[in-house]
């Protein structure tokens, strides 16, 4: 066979791989979306195909033909990311890739909107983040990849050449440009989270707050820093209110960590940084003040 035959075949061989555990998810109205088998009962997609309306009513189209109902295991709307369990065991696992995607590689998009697996080609265009979603959370990185999103293809793996997962593709983040796929080490330790908790805790100080550019009197005490995040609102009750953090303070860091805009403070109060003690640099009245607060949780 001609080398053109052998990378067709090679890459037919792929979607068949990735179909073994490519799931049907019917959890809206209108068309399906896809999934992803996590374990024998667990079916990973995207958050915005699973209509909060139609949880009780929702099927799982299997790779042999057959719909099984599921239910929701839990959901983070900020990532995209939801967990469904099927009744009964009987789905095989996906395979994860060896290795992180590489930039200018070819890639796979796979989904099963209907019976069948369906597939787009594409090549890996880069890598971004960290970057705030439409849904209000932080995205440490995703996979911009160059390939068609057909309906339904949401949910579904994005899968190397040989039909191992490198992330699952969404249309639900809002980035614009070439299609996203969360990278799969990402999205695991999300599912995980999920698995364990039924969603994913974020950090939160409670404070409304705007960038603003540092005086030269602030600069000077916040080490050079050009900007920093003037507090303009303090919630009652919330962690800054209980460190005494006041309307009108001008947060400069967080544990050390320079503060110039509300993607760098989101990006410190990760789910790892809830309930532990952090400490706030403000400046107030001419003077840098150090205060000690502990990361409360959002819901």
């Amino acid at each position: 066979m001609s080398e053109l035959t052998n990378f067709s075949n090679q890459l037919a061989d792929a979607v068949q791989a990735a179909g073994a555990w490519t799931v049907r998810v019917q959890a809206r109205r209108g068309p399906p979306a896809s999934g992803i088998a996590l374990a024998a009962d667990l079916v990973l997609t995207a958050d915005h195909v699973v209509d909060p309306s139609r949880e009780d009513n929702i099927r799982i189209g299997l790779p042999d033909g057959s719909e099984v109902q599921a239910t929701v295991v839990g959901r983070d709307p900020a990532t995209d990311v939801a967990i469904l369990r099927i009744a009964g065991g009987t789905l095989t696992a996906a395979k994860s890739a060896t290795s992180e995607p590489r930039t200018g590689a070819l890639a796979l998009v796979v989904g099963r909107p209907g019976a069948q697996p369906n597939a787009s080609l594409g090549l890996i265009t880069g890598s971004g983040g960290p970057t705030r979603t439409r849904r209000g959370g932080m995205l440490e990185r995703f996979i911009m990849v160059d390939a068609v999103m057909y309906p339904g293809f949401s949910g579904g793996p994005l899968v190397d050449a040989d039909g191992a997962v490198l992330g699952m593709i969404t249309s639900g983040l809002g980035f614009g440009g070439p299609a996203v796929a969360l990278p799969w080490s990402l999205v695991s330790q999300i599912a995980e989270t999920i698995k364990t908790h039924g969603r994913v805790a974020r950090g939160y100080l409670g404070i409304g707050s705007q960038p603003i550019t540092l005086s030269a009197q602030a600069k000077e005490l916040a080490g050079g820093q050009e900007r920093g995040l003037l507090v303009i609102q303090v919630a009652d009750g919330g962690p800054a209110a209980a460190a005494g953090v006041l309307q009108g303070d001008i947060l400069v860091r967080l544990d050390g960590n320079g503060i110039a805009n509300a993607d760098d403070l989101q990006s410190l109060l990760g789910p790892s940084r809830v309930g532990s003690s952090v400490s706030a640099s403000v400046v107030r009245g001419g003077e840098l003040k150090e205060l000690s607060m502990t990361v409360g949780s959002r819901d």
